[in-house]
Parts: structure tokens; C-alpha cells; sequence
């Protein structure tokens, strides 16, 4: 019996994309079944956010356990802190060219692009120590990045001003108490 390249085509494709599928199959229950866990430990973490964040990071990364998981929960963190970051420029150029900058407001984002990049540096501090499997040190690079992100909130609060990064500032906080517990769940 002679095959020909067509005949054996479809069997081969099949045979390259199997393991694929079943891949996101398992890494899509390794998400719900981590989100479930979270959200229920963790009262300011809603499954929706957290599934949907990191089943949109699985078609990014590959991470076939919780190790690596835990590692693009990192990832994303930071990726949301440095989007921030860039938005406190953005933010602060169209006020400028609009003239609706307000000195207080534009004093508080001055501190935020500060407390942004010292979480960014305590972020990749954090990423390094993850690869090390230092689970104590990720912890507390972590906490501390988060702590940066609070007390730029508070500044605004302080004051009585509307801060324009709350919506942001809730988003890195769900994605670094994911990160988190995630690392718990390993250590």
C-alpha cells in the first residue's frame, strides 16, 4: 500500500495539534480551579477578573503547573503597574495641553510616577526571586510594590481629590493578591 503526503497530512496535523488542545484544556482547569480557590480565600478577588485575566495571559505564555502560573501572575502585575505608569505621563501631558491641570492633582500624580516605578523595581526584584524559589523574598517585594500603590491612592485621599487611577489601582491590587496566593498555595 502506497500513502501519498495528502493521505498522511491530516493524521499528521492531528498528531501535532492534539497535545496543544489538550494543553489548554489543562491549563484552562488549572485557572478555574486556582481563580475558584482565590476568590473564595480572598474577599477583593472576583473569579470573573481573576479567570479572565490569566486565561488572557494562557494565550501569551505557556505555564502547564501553578510554578508557572505563578510566574505570569507576576508578569501581569507588573505589565499593570507599568501601564499605569505610562498613563500618569499620558495623563498629566493632555492636562498640560488642555490647561486643566490642577496643581494639587498634578503634585499627587508626580508622586504616584515615583511610587509606580519603586513597585516596578520591587516587581522585577520579585520576578528574580521567583526563578530562585526565595518564596519569603517574592512575598515581601510583592507586599511592598502594593504598598507603593496604596500610599499613591491615600495621597489623593488625603487631600479630598478624586484620585484618576482608582479603576487601575483596583486592578493591580486583585492581580498582586492572585500573585500572592498563588505563591502560598506553593510555599
Amino acid at each position: 500500500m502506497r500513502f501519498s503526503f495528502f493521505s498522511l497530512f491530516p493524521i499528521s496535523l492531528f498528531l501535532l495539534l492534539f497535545p496543544l488542545t489538550f494543553h489548554g484544556a489543562t491549563g484552562n482547569k488549572l485557572i478555574r480551579d486556582t481563580c475558584k480557590l482565590i476568590s473564595q480565600d480572598t474577599s477583593n478577588v472576583k473569579y470573573d477578573f481573576c479567570k479572565t485575566s490569566l486565561q488572557a495571559a494562557w494565550e501569551r505564555y505557556y505555564y502547564p503547573n501553578l510554578e508557572a502560573l505563578g510566574s505570569v501572575s507576576l508578569t501581569l502585575v507588573k505589565n499593570s503597574v507599568t501601564d499605569t505608569r505610562s498613563y500618569i505621563i499620558e495623563y498629566q501631558i493632555k492636562a498640560w495641553k488642555n490647561n486643566s491641570s490642577q496643581p494639587h492633582v498634578r503634585t499627587r500624580l508626580q508622586d504616584c510616577f515615583k511610587l509606580h516605578s519603586d513597585a516596578i523595581d520591587d516587581l522585577e526584584k520579585a520576578a528574580k526571586s521567583y526563578k530562585s524559589q526565595k518564596y519569603t523574598e517574592v512575598r515581601e517585594e510583592a507586599t511592598t510594590a502594593l504598598g507603593f500603590l496604596t500610599t499613591c491612592e491615600e495621597r489623593f485621599k488625603n487631600r479630598g481629590l478624586v484620585s484618576p487611577l482608582t479603576k487601575r489601582y483596583k486592578k493591580a491590587v486583585q492581580l498582586t493578591a492572585i500573585a500572592l496566593h498563588i505563591l502560598s498555595m506553593l510555599h
